[in-house]
């Protein structure tokens, strides 16, 4: 049995067991998830400051996965913080879970909206879903105004929320898949795809699923990123090239 990391880059356990249940839900046999959260971190990732700093410990987190043998690594968080620079210095296939949910989501149909949980959050989404391609099928990013925290206070309130916005997303976006950027409760993707009758993207399932099909061609046929171009592998340390022209030292 092949083992997956699932790191969720903040320094609380908070998000851990809720990861392991949508896990659980959709894993195949042969693939043992192993989650793990920073020892020390931000509680959640909001702001941008707060994902800058926390890819040096994810990235010491994954190179400790790929020691250990693992098949793939998941970054835990809908923003993808540190995904490229991961897969810069890693030979294991890196798996973000924005990037994974509207991959899925543009096979599901034409556009697809994502309900996130503040304003703050839109251009962020928005650009990651240019840096992947995804932006020519995204019809929109909807808020639903809740914190992380009051989120996690206040889940009934929150998809309560991320419901009537997804209902809007459809009747005037002309969303026909709803992506949610936050791990559902248990059986809520049922519940919306039967009231509104579009697809529904989980995170949590689409970038598990993704992983495993990443391990599993990683394990047969060694397929993982590019080691040329933009993921080329930095040279170690001390080892870095001399720079073309000198700098100019001040007489």
């Amino acid at each position: 049995m092949g083992t997956i990391w699932w790191i969720n880059p903040v320094g609380t356990a908070a998000f851990d067991e809720e990861t392991l249940r949508a896990i659980e839900a959709v894993r195949a046999p042969h693939h043992r998830p192993v989650v793990r959260h920073l020892e020390d971190g931000p509680q959640h990732l909001e702001y941008r400051s707060d994902g800058q700093r926390v890819i040096g410990p994810t990235l010491q987190l994954a190179r400790a996965a790929e020691a250990d043998a693992a098949q793939a690594v998941v970054i835990g968080c809908f923003f993808d913080g540190g995904l490229r620079e991961l897969r810069e210095c890693l030979g294991l296939p890196v798996i973000g879970m924005g990037e994974a949910s509207m991959l899925l989501a543009s096979t599901l149909g034409h556009r697809f909206s994502v309900i996130a949980g503040r304003r703050k959050w839109t251009a962020q989404i928005e650009q990651n879903a240019l840096l992947s391609g995804m932006d020519r099928h995204l019809a929109s990013v909807r808020a639903v105004n809740m914190t992380v925290p009051e989120a996690l206070a206040e889940p009934g309130m929150f998809f309560d929320r991320v419901r009537d916005a997804a209902r809007s997303a459809v009747d005037h976006d002309g969303a026909e898949v709803i992506v949610l950027s936050e791990i559902a409760p248990p059986g809520f993707a049922r519940t919306l795809r039967s009231e509104l009758g579009v697809a529904f993207v989980d995170p949590g399932m689409a970038a598990w699923k993704w992983a495993e099909m990443m391990a599993d061609l990683y394990e047969r046929e060694e397929v993982s990123h590019a080691e040329v171009g933009g993921y080329e592998r930095p040279p170690p340390v001390g080892d870095s090239p001399a720079p073309v022209n000198p700098p100019i030292r001040a007489t």
